[in-house]
């Protein structure tokens, strides 16, 4: 997972410079901007994957569960990435696209893909709460539910957003222009992708926020990290509301 996850990294390399020499557009926004997130996230994604591996003991990586975070993290992102970027190179959409059978099908098996993906967050969070590998009990119970609510929020934002037939936009037009630096969100109608960003990246914030709780209050630190928990998923909620009220995240 780390050599796959670093190398998806590298690809950025070659991607970004598309990006530069490629005028295409795709929603009023570069044709690569998709797949340069995309891999990012993903790269990412694998990299912590791979990590959690070590907070796990080491029987438990030859177990069917550690071989299906293994190869179900790495086939299902290679197939993401890959898709997304092979119509990038066509100049047509990934996700949301349902111009023909072939591309409809792509997009359900994307979402099956997701689902996979996410799926091995909530199997590596269920084994680091049910293992101790000598963390302070703040910062596991962090990481451990960071991975099962990576799984529960990212997925279910991820299926309600999927299942909008316009696409992520809520109340406002189908375009990108104007949106935040890079990561795109409307600034002007609601969008559904902050909620699910919030919820995908929940195995990377609470260990970080438990870390800091760690380093400034140790004595009530898995109290307060227990309330970190508890706000993280008011707060996605909230931001999924929004974004479902057609209100932006952040509107200029």
């Amino acid at each position: 997972m780390a050599v796959v996850g670093a190398l998806i990294l590298m690809a950025m390399i070659p991607t970004g410079w598309l990006a530069l020499i490629d005028d295409r557009t795709l929603n009023d926004v570069g044709i690569w901007d998709k797949p340069l997130k995309f891999l990012l996230s993903t790269g990412l994604f694998l990299l912590m994957a791979s990590w959690v591996a070590t907070r796990l003991p080491v029987g438990w990586r030859h177990t069917r569960a550690g071989r299906y975070v293994v190869w179900a993290a790495i086939l299902s992102t290679l197939f993401e990435v890959g898709y997304i970027a092979f119509q990038a190179s066509r100049g047509q959409a990934s996700h949301f696209n349902y111009s023909n059978g072939f591309t409809i099908a792509m997009y359900s098996l994307m979402g099956v893909g997701a689902v996979i993906l996410t799926s091995t967050a909530l199997v590596q969070g269920i084994g680091v709460l049910r293992h101790d590998a000598g963390d302070p009990p703040a910062f596991r119970r962090a990481l451990g539910w960071g991975l099962v609510l990576t799984f529960v929020l990212g997925t279910a934002t991820g299926a309600y957003m999927s299942a909008q037939i316009g696409g992520h936009w809520v109340g406002g037009p189908a375009s990108d222009a104007g949106g935040l630096p890079f990561l795109g969100w409307s600034t002007t109608a609601g969008d559904l992708r902050p909620p699910h960003f919030l919820g995908i990246h929940a195995a990377q914030v609470l260990p970080v926020t438990a870390l800091i709780l760690l380093a400034v209050n140790r004595r009530h630190a898995d109290l307060l990290t227990r309330l970190a928990i508890a706000g993280y998923v008011a707060i996605t909620a909230a931001v999924f509301w929004q974004a479902v009220s057609g209100r932006p995240l952040l509107p200029l």
